[in-house]
């Protein structure tokens, strides 16, 4: 969370979870074994409109990274994976975020988001933008 004064400008809530290997592209898939593997969810990051373009949305996905890279070496973790709005996909494209097929569990009652991936190899340099 990120608060400035008595005022939250900012937060990123995670959980730990899995993908399935079939769910990544193909150069990942080759390289990984086929059964559940352990990622990094991050299921919400949000900075308040007034402190947009200030680095709190920035610093908040720094975090995130960090943890995953922390989660890798304390009990095992193979990226970060955000179900990205589709006005925020851009965002994360930028910091090396892939699109990846979702298999099951899509509702038509919500734009859908667009279920995103980032290697664990790719977190240390999508961390230091």
């Amino acid at each position: 969370m990120a608060i400035e004064g008595e005022h939250i400008v900012g937060y990123a809530t995670v959980a730990a979870g899995h993908i399935e290997g079939e769910a990544l592209a193909g150069r990942l898939r080759k390289k990984l074994p086929t059964y559940p593997l352990p990622i990094l969810r991050l299921a919400r990051l949000a900075s308040d409109q007034e402190a947009r373009g200030q680095g709190v949305g920035r610093e908040l996905r720094r975090f995130v990274l960090e943890l995953a890279l922390r989660m890798s070496e304390e009990l095992g973790c193979i990226g970060v994976v955000v179900d990205a709005k589709p006005a925020a996909v851009k965002f994360y494209q930028r910091y090396g975020f892939a699109e990846i097929e979702v298999l099951e569990g899509q509702s038509e009652a919500r734009p859908m988001p667009a279920t995103m991936f980032l290697p664990l190899r790719d977190i240390a340099a999508a961390k230091g933008e």
